[in-house]
């Protein structure tokens, strides 16, 4: 069995290595599977950027067509014509200016709140149009400036831009030469930004900008959202107001292009709508499968910890069950050494007086009784880890056989000069006859193993709250608080006794509860004053004794058998001796 458990370690250790290598995979697996799906989602991303990139650069070149020929213009057009940087003619009310103008001229008067004409050298400005507009005062040092440093000369017209008060004013002017040896005028219009957005919002309308057949028959400004603001980034325009659903993004793909200079270098922004996104990638976008993988790979390392400890345990239970082997190799060789030794004595007449005769011949019985209740015990755990353990319970007066087990229990006690004292109440039960015998012989046992020599062993036999308590109390070192729950365990030694010589198959004690548990009844330890341990087993179903017809009927009783197998001839099924010690 020691060879055995030797190979069962390099085989664990085998079997660990394997877990320990199928996590390393699993996290490989889950590593490669969401970089994967991180670098699908980035090369997805890659190209819906592409895709935003593309319409911003697009509708940029289409706003400044749409306002440098439907806007801008036509307008400036029509009074160089009318010679107005000259002097020549005075600024025309716009209304006249459609009168008999061209459709294009029309459409663009839209955009005009009033003419200006303004002298950059004079610092004189005269506006015609709106009767309740009146040139501001800064707008001749705005335009020299704006001439000076931004306007270049092959520039047909210019935009000035202009915050003030919180509120944008956007002029459109253009420069007219006079004589070399005379500053400029500007002439132009202070346009309408309510009308301007209309300009912006054509050319999404004109025609579609990404393609139809991803994007299908939807209007262009469903599929984007557009944000127009100064150089500053104070936002001029944004349309449509935005969309309700939830992008799949922290932020929509977006890019931004800028107008040219001439066009006051206004920003555009267009974004893709949350919606676009699913339509533009082909195979719909990728959904993040982190928490899914994370998941699955949180369950199988929970799998593999649970395999790892179950595995840690059975390693365990395999050296408890080899060290439980060889202690009853031990239990048994010891008691069958000495009746053989004495036996022979015998044989062999080596007796020198009928003293040492009755004394080998008590020895005999001794270990005898010793090898029973060993053997015994062996029987009903092979019985238990089978789940056959059955019991057979009948009315049985208490008193008596208590006093009967203490009474067979006598010589292994009086080898470690040990003394029993019986307290038993009469008391009618309906139990196990031989069920409760091995519980009385367990526990005896116990405290006369591991109690000092010369103690005194206290059993007894009480009534409470109609159950017959059984109790054995030893004067050992007793039982630590943290340790009176594990004792009842299979296998399980306190961590004093197992320094201790004294051998044991530590499976005494877990006998004790099941038998107690088959009963329905419960057992446990508590401290004894001053020293010492107090071991009681409480089962159900007990009354005091009423009568003789009582007395009579349990006398009677034939002895039950803890098991429904049968019974080996010439032994009694007790159990096993538990390496328990009986100190707290």
């Amino acid at each position: 069995m020691v060879t055995r458990a030797r190979r069962h370690r390099p085989q664990s250790t085998f079997v660990v290595v394997l877990l320990l290598v199928s996590l390393l995979l699993a996290a490989v697996l889950a590593y490669e599977a969401i970089d994967s799906a991180r670098s699908q989602r980035a090369t997805a991303e890659g190209v819906l950027r592409d895709y935003a990139a593309f319409a911003a650069e697009e509708y940029t070149a289409r706003v400044a067509r749409e306002l440098e020929y439907y806007g801008v213009y036509p307008i400036l057009q029509l009074l160089t014509a009318m010679n107005i940087g000259e002097g020549r003619v005075r600024l025309p009310e716009p209304a006249s200016l459609g009168a008999t103008a061209t459709p294009a001229v029309q459409q663009s008067l839209g955009l005009v709140r009033y003419l200006f004409r303004s002298d950059l050298q004079a610092g004189t400005t005269a506006v015609a149009g709106d009767t309740a507009a009146v040139a501001p005062p800064w707008l001749h040092e705005a335009l020299a400036s704006h001439a000076r440093t931004v306007y270049e000369p092959d520039w047909s017209s210019a935009s000035l831009l202009e915050w003030r008060d919180g509120v944008p004013r956007l002029f459109v002017y253009t420069l007219h030469p006079l004589p070399s040896t005379s500053p400029h005028v500007a002439y132009g219009f202070e346009a309408d930004l309510i009308e301007l957005e209309q300009y912006f919002k054509a050319a999404l309308e004109r025609a579609p900008i990404l393609p139809t057949s991803l994007t299908g028959r939807v209007p262009f400004d469903s599929v984007v959202s557009v944000r127009i603001a100064s150089g500053s980034g104070d936002v001029l325009f944004r349309f449509p107001p935005g969309s309700t659903r939830v992008s799949p993004y922290v932020a929509p793909p977006a890019a931004e292009r800028v107008l040219p200079a001439r066009f006051a270098s206004l920003t555009v922004r267009i974004a893709l709508q949350p919606w676009a996104a699913d339509k533009l990638v082909i195979g719909g976008l990728p959904r993040s499968r982190l928490p899914l993988v994370l998941g699955l790979f949180l369950l199988t390392a929970g799998l593999i910890v649970a395999a790892l400890l179950q595995l840690r345990r059975e390693h365990e239970l395999a050296n408890m069950q080899t060290e439980f082997v060889s202690n009853v190799s031990h239990e048994l060789r010891t008691p069958l050494a000495q009746i053989r030794m004495f036996a022979e004595t015998l044989l062999l007449g080596r007796v020198r007086s009928p003293g040492e005769t009755h004394r080998s011949l008590a020895i005999i019985d001794q270990e005898a009784r010793r090898l029973t209740t060993l053997v015994e015990n062996v029987l009903h755990f092979s019985r238990a880890e089978r789940k056959a353990v059955r019991i057979a319970p009948e009315m049985t007066l208490l008193a008596p056989l208590v006093r009967e087990v203490a009474e067979s229990f006598q010589p292994l006690a009086a080898v470690r000069n040990v003394t029993l004292v019986v307290n038993a109440q009469e008391l009618v039960a309906t139990v196990d006859r031989g069920a409760v015998q091995q519980i009385l012989v367990n526990l005896l046992d116990n405290a006369v193993k591991y109690g000092p020599p010369g103690q005194t062993v206290r059993i007894a036999a009480t009534l409470h709250d109609g159950s017959a308590r059984l109790t054995v109390e030893d004067e050992g070192p007793g039982i630590l608080p943290r340790e009176r729950d594990l004792i009842w365990e299979r296998f399980w030694r306190p961590e004093g006794e197992r320094d201790m010589a004294v051998a044991g198959t530590g499976i005494g004690l877990s006998v004790v509860r099941e038998l107690a548990e088959l009963h329905g009844g419960q057992s446990w330890v508590e401290a004894r004053r001053p020293t010492g341990a107090r071991f009681i087993v409480e089962l159900p179903g007990a009354r005091p004794m009423e009568d003789d017809i009582d007395r009579g009927r349990s006398a009677t009783q034939p002895r039950t058998r803890t098991s429904s197998e049968p019974r080996d001839q010439g032994t009694m099924e007790a159990d096993i001796e538990p390496r328990v010690s009986s100190s707290t």
